[in-house]
């Protein structure tokens, strides 16, 4: 589960009968805000009072929920919708968000539909805020100001869960993987993460790809296989970014039910860090030799060996696993321009 959580004392929480005076005197103005005080090696926690403030000022009345072990902010989160929630801020990294969405999401239904999501940048990687233009703190606050929402897809993967051994389900909003990105995120996870997005993404990559071996792996897309022999990784892309800014999928939408799919091939380990590594930052991996590109909604994957998957920046499983699109389940705030770059589903009147 995310490493981004530590035992921590709780400060005060709203119960329902306090959230319900409150939201009957600020309306729409009521945010529940979901912190991970430990994200961002520490930060999230730290700059909490300078947000609250900063929200404030934008005329917002807040209600803080700290989190203070894995887990947590899915109960959070479903809690709150249960409640009629109306918006909800993830204040946290990735491992924060993909808490969240699982528990505003059952069933690949919504718990509740009028529930909107809206992020604050806090963690280290922020490739979903960067998805939704709110990948700073006043690009988050001129985002609520606005109030666009979008509905957007979700991912549902299905996995062998790394701790018990049994078949898992689980969602994700922004990027999933299999084979060497997973096991970078579980490098990255266990670092301190205090180089920055760029510095800790690339360093574990790099150490990642030197100790990686290429491994025999099949994969079905839409019920056809479409590659099957030695590979490095398969991506599964709902927004264009993961690993700190890496452009994996530069033209994934949120919106179209579809997947953007990458296989990394077996391109030898030199290509991978002198040409495709740093050619994927600027999105210019796509169509070279050895990277498979495809879309669908439906993709299975299978490996005589042991093969790890990764969900949103957390390193959950392994082989076998299957992804499927959950279209238009989720509701999120976000920059009207950006998320009209990813989709064009955009609704200024939800």
């Amino acid at each position: 589960m995310s490493t981004e959580h530590a035992e921590l004392t709780p400060t005060r929480e709203y119960g329902p009968e306090q959230a319900a005076i409150i939201s009957e005197y600020t309306g729409r103005n009521l945010l529940h805000v979901i912190v991970n005080p430990v994200a961002g090696s520490g930060k999230a926690g730290k700059r909490w009072p300078e947000l609250n403030t900063a929200l404030a000022e934008h005329g917002f009345e807040t209600v803080a929920h700290f989190t203070t072990r894995p887990g947590e902010a899915t109960s959070i989160a479903r809690r709150l919708a249960e409640e009629d929630a109306s918006t909800i801020v993830c204040v946290g990294g990735d491992g924060t968000l993909n808490e969240i969405i699982n528990g505003l999401v059952h069933d690949d239904q919504p718990v509740n539909r009028n529930t909107r999501l809206a992020l604050i940048p806090a963690g280290t990687g922020k490739d979903f805020c960067r998805a939704l233009g709110v990948e700073t703190v006043e690009k988050a606050l001129r985002a609520l100001d606005a109030d666009v929402t979008a509905t957007i897809d979700l991912g549902r993967m299905t996995y062998i869960d790394q701790h018990t051994g049994e078949p898992t389900v689980r969602y994700f909003a922004n990027c999933a993987d299999g084979g060497l990105g997973a096991e970078a995120a579980a490098r990255i996870n266990a670092s301190t993460k205090k180089l920055g997005a760029v510095g800790t993404y690339v360093i574990g990559a790099v150490r990642s790809i030197l100790a990686f071996s290429f491994r025999d792996a099949t994969y079905e897309v839409e019920g056809e296989v479409v590659f099957d022999g030695r590979s490095g990784m398969v991506v599964f892309a709902n927004g264009p970014t993961f690993a700190g800014g890496m452009r994996v999928a530069p033209d994934a939408s949120l919106c179209d039910g579809l997947f953007d799919i990458y296989v990394l091939q077996d391109v030898g380990k030199r290509a991978l860090l002198f040409s495709l590594l740093p050619r994927v930052y600027r999105g210019r991996h796509v169509g070279r030799p050895g990277v498979l590109h495809t879309r669908g909604a439906h993709a299975k994957v299978t490996s005589p060996v042991e093969l790890l998957v990764e969900l949103d920046g957390e390193q959950l499983g392994r082989a076998p696993f299957e992804a499927r699109v959950v279209p238009g389940v989720l509701r999120v705030i976000g920059d009207e321009q950006a998320l009209q770059k990813v989709g064009g589903c955009t609704n200024p009147a939800l």
